[in-house]
């Protein structure tokens, strides 16, 4: 008995993800997202540079440049997510958006005033705030824990949950603790429950 329980320890130990793991996982997050921010500025100065020569957009690098991060930044999205659990990968998206805002101002000599300052830092500073308060996320592991998941989404206790039905009154009531108390016999566990509503 021991060994087994033992055995299932340490198959939780191997299933968490380890310091290592994580830090990367975070370091692939954070550049992926800052390449997911710069890929419609890049995309926007090829287009700028295009218009200007007079050609079409296809035909430039920066553009290109722009299409091809996108795709590595969804790559990179994606390898985070399947290293480090979703709740610490999906607040480090935000970071795309001050970083675009930043290489904006720089690449299309666009103006950041200072609203745009504070959205820029109201987003880091959530997404801070985010990863360090994330609550512990359960990994599924068995296909009988996926079907309890997507059967119960609010866990086993949240069939114990009873709601007042719709128009049911004082009558409808006492019509119910007197079926409770034709069911005592059969069913024991019910006489706390019908001694509990009749004190309510």
């Amino acid at each position: 008995m021991r060994m087994a329980v033992g055995a299932a320890a340490g198959d939780g130990a191997e299933q968490s993800p380890g310091p290592a793991a994580v830090s990367l996982g975070l370091s692939v997050a954070v550049v992926s997202s800052l390449v997911n921010g710069s890929t419609f500025v890049l995309q926007k100065k090829g287009i700028v540079r295009a218009r200007g020569r007079g050609t079409s957009y296809l035909t430039d690098i920066v553009w290109w440049s722009g299409t091809i991060a996108m795709a590595l930044g969804q790559i990179g999205n994606f390898l985070a997510y399947t290293a480090v659990p979703t709740v610490l990968v999906t607040p480090l998206g935000a970071l795309g958006v001050p970083f675009g805002s930043i290489l904006a101002s720089y690449l299309l000599k666009e103006k950041l005033n200072i609203l745009g300052k504070l959205g820029c830092l109201l987003s880091c500073a959530g997404s801070v705030v985010l990863i360090i308060h994330s609550p512990k996320s359960e990994s599924v592991t068995t296909q009988a824990e996926l079907e309890e998941k997507l059967t119960n989404p609010g866990g086993r206790d949240s069939n114990h949950i009873s709601y007042p039905r719709l128009g049911e009154g004082q009558g409808g009531r006492k019509r119910q603790s007197k079926n409770l108390q034709g069911n005592e016999n059969t069913h024991p566990g019910l006489n706390v429950q019908l001694h509990s509503n009749q004190h309510e």
